[in-house]
């Protein structure tokens, strides 16, 4: 028998009814059940339980020997959705193998990376040949399932509507107003209707979601939010990370997309002023209770695309 704390703690059960609200309460409460049910199916024996914003994880083993993940979501078009661009992956080394998948019931089991360290641990950026050899490498997409997913359009209004609700919140909203939000959200649209680089898009390639994969398969990307748009979107995380300056971000763009064939700068950089203000929402909305203060270069970001607009 699972321990239910194991299974589902109440700081992560507070999470996931954070993002999908009290519809996710039935799920929560069936949550053992479904990981015991998984692990008879797939054979799985489970070591260590994860939390993320949208799902639930377990890392473990099959058989008794292979390390491998268990996925679970009460949002079933999220794990069809990654199952999708998993499976149109497959040819790269730089995407997680999907081994079995249920997405009716919210499930997947996918392979463990190893050493599988996430870059966001890690002290500095790696080179900037291996952050352009995995956006190559989401590029080499196989299957038609992939149009099937929906628009960036789509992707744009949800993470706006979220990021709108979320300044609202008093401390938030002393540091970003309302029509910062709503100018970021226009540029977004702006840039979504006009013509980009069209495929498949991982959605949210951060340092966190992106892995050590060792000497053989280098930088590996997990947790897509997959959606078929502008590919562009996946290197704002890349160009934005841990950067100090305004002349670094623009070296940063500059020899990024130098490197990865289709990637416009200017393209890139418009997105970087869109999405700057869903960075600074974020991250002052989880830390709002111990004081968060802006990056000052984000804010920056996100008001330059306010002018530009207003202008």
């Amino acid at each position: 028998m699972l321990d239910p704390e194991f299974v589902l703690d109440a700081a992560a059960r507070e999470r996931l009814l954070d993002r999908f609200g009290p519809d996710a309460e039935p799920w929560c409460d069936g949550l053992a059940g479904l990981v015991a049910a998984y692990c008879q199916r797939w054979g799985l024996e489970l070591d260590e339980p994860l939390s993320g914003g949208t799902s639930r994880v377990f890392l473990g083993r099959q058989d008794g020997a292979r390390p491998v993940v268990l996925k679970l979501t009460p949002d079933r078009s999220i794990a069809e959705s990654e199952a999708i661009a998993l499976r149109a992956w497959a040819r790269t080394p730089h995407a997680v193998d999907l081994l079995e998948s249920d997405p009716e019931a919210g499930a997947l089991l996918l392979d463990r990376v190893t050493p599988g360290t996430k870059v966001a641990a890690w002290p500095g950026l790696p080179p900037f040949d291996d952050f352009a050899e995995l956006l190559a490498g989401l590029r080499n997409v196989d299957g038609q399932d992939v149009a099937t997913l929906r628009s960036s359009a789509e992707g744009v209004e949800f993470i706006y509507g979220l990021i709108a609700r979320r300044a609202r919140d008093p401390y938030v909203s002393r540091f970003v107003s309302p029509d910062m939000v709503a100018r970021g959200h226009a540029l977004a649209r702006e840039l979504t209707a006009s013509t980009g680089d069209y495929g498949l898009v991982h959605g949210d390639l951060h340092l966190f979601n992106i892995l050590d994969g060792g000497p053989a398969r280098g930088l590996v990307a997990i947790d897509p939010r997959s959606s078929y748009g502008d590919r562009t979107w996946d290197a704002i995380d890349i160009a934005l990370a841990r950067v100090t300056s305004a002349g670094e971000l623009d070296d940063r763009i500059s020899r990024i997309t130098a490197l990865v064939p289709g990637l416009n700068a200017g393209r890139l950089r418009q997105w970087c002023q869109a999405t700057a203000v869903i960075s600074v929402v974020q991250r002052l909305f989880r830390y709002r209770h111990d004081g968060a203060v802006p990056d000052k270069l984000l804010l920056d970001l996100a008001a330059s695309a306010y002018k530009r607009l207003r202008g």
